[in-house]
């Protein structure tokens, strides 16, 4: 793929904005909470894709380099036309662990007495150049930190430590960071300081830290503390669909009916996408892609792109702009829980029904099946708002699904979905 010059770069990011106007809606006018300590580097949930889920500790520059090339690949068709996955908002490119030296700095940690973190130069042996790889593709690179493979041991909350590390993701020019909870550095507003002094607006994912989480500063619930732009809500994901449907019920508690913490530049999240990975079928991929747009999690990617036959066979699922526009609109509330099957299946209800309010009194409604059995499932327009006739627009098939009023019945297959967008007439 051509290195673009940055005359092109800038009308190709500028095309990029307008696209996404054309199917994302953000109206800032929309109340929200007074963020503080917050860079709002994320007023829309982030895409994009990281490295752990495909491969874990098996990574190197190549490896991301070849994803940031098929990031911006335009080989595929969306609506007809050739566009790539960064075309279409997919912007966050992801190095998680195993970058670093282990035992190579101060008492067998990866950092210098200075603080200065110390790369595996086999691995990666241009780390700027890999940052300016992604850039020049209009991709924007993001980092690790707080590293859980050959964690340190170095005084809490260091200073020389922080500072390295900071100074690190700065000159090598990366737009956002992950922070982990197993090295020695947990003060999340001490990292955002650091990381967002000087004009810098670097987004920050808080994996782990239990120690920082969003937590509202009066009894209003008007003014809200969140050093970071999306956080951990959720164990590690597998790409196991108990444990996918496990995750999602972890942003329950953050969709308060009229003050939600999860909300623009402050999502939760419940881990990466496990889309293509592992035995997933089609249809749990499909459902586990649609549940994340429901509820405005970051939709971070996590399967080989270079993998053809992947691609091509969640392709649709990924790419879908009517899922894409669901996740990538604010209309108030980032999406709830309306119903669930009272039976359960491994400690989870076997059907669930999760909403997000769109603009114009519009909803967009996933119907999900998490049981092992086909069954029919009956939907209440009344619980989900709607008093009168509803037009149901089928997102998955992107064609219309009827016209209904009261409630209607669904029949899905085991670990199958409907995702609809509901209007009022």
């Amino acid at each position: 793929f051509p290195i673009r010059s940055s005359a092109s770069m800038l009308l190709r990011q500028t095309a990029v904005v307008w696209l996404l106007l054309l199917f994302v809606q953000y109206h800032p006018s929309i109340a929200t909470a007074t963020l503080r300590g917050n860079n709002h580097a994320a007023p829309l949930p982030p895409l994009g894709w990281r490295s752990w889920n495909a491969f874990h500790g098996n990574i190197n520059q190549q490896i991301m380099q070849d994803m940031m090339a098929a990031m911006a690949d335009r080989s595929r068709k969306v609506n007809g036309e050739y566009k790539s996955l960064a075309d279409i908002g997919y912007l966050h490119v992801g190095l998680d662990d195993y970058w670093q030296e282990c035992g190579a700095g101060i008492n067998g940690s990866f950092h210098t007495k200075t603080g200065q973190p110390i790369i595996n130069k086999k691995l990666f042996p241009d780390m700027a150049g890999m940052v300016k790889y992604g850039k020049d593709r209009g991709l924007k690179p993001g980092w690790y930190m707080n590293n859980c493979h050959c964690h340190e041991h170095l005084k809490p909350n260091w200073p020389p430590q922080m500072h390295g590390d900071t100074h690190a993701i700065l000159s090598f020019g990366f737009d956002g960071v992950k922070i982990d909870g197993c090295g020695p550095s947990h003060n999340l507003t001490e990292w955002y300081d650091l990381l967002n002094g000087g004009g810098h607006s670097i987004m920050i994912e808080n994996c782990h830290d239990n120690t920082t989480f969003p937590f509202w500063m009066n009894k209003e619930k008007t003014d809200l503390n969140c050093p970071m732009n999306m956080w951990r809500v959720s164990s590690d994901i597998q790409a196991n669909w108990r444990i996918i449907m496990s995750n999602l019920q972890h942003t329950i508690p953050f969709q308060d009916p009229t003050h939600p913490i999860s909300q623009p530049n402050c999502w939760a999240y419940p881990d990466m996408l496990e889309v293509a990975n592992g035995r997933l079928t089609y249809e749990e991929s499909r459902s586990h892609f649609g549940a994340w747009c429901v509820v405005s999690s970051p939709l971070i990617l996590g399967f080989n792109l270079s993998d053809s036959q992947k691609m091509d066979q969640v392709w649709d699922i990924i790419t879908n702009t009517d899922a894409l526009g669901v996740s990538q609109t604010w209309a108030g509330h980032p999406g709830r829980l309306v119903a669930k099957a009272e039976k359960t299946w491994n400690h989870l209800p076997i059907w669930e029904i999760w909403c997000k309010k769109l603009h114009s009194g519009a909803q967009a409604c996933l119907v999900v099946n998490i049981g092992e059995n086909k069954m029919t499932i009956k939907v209440d327009f009344t619980q989900i708002g709607f008093s009168g006739k509803v037009h149901a627009y089928d997102i998955w098939a992107h064609k219309s699904a009827g016209t209904f009023q009261g409630e209607t019945s669904v029949d899905l297959a085991s670990h199958d979905s409907v995702f609809w967008k509901l209007t009022a007439l």
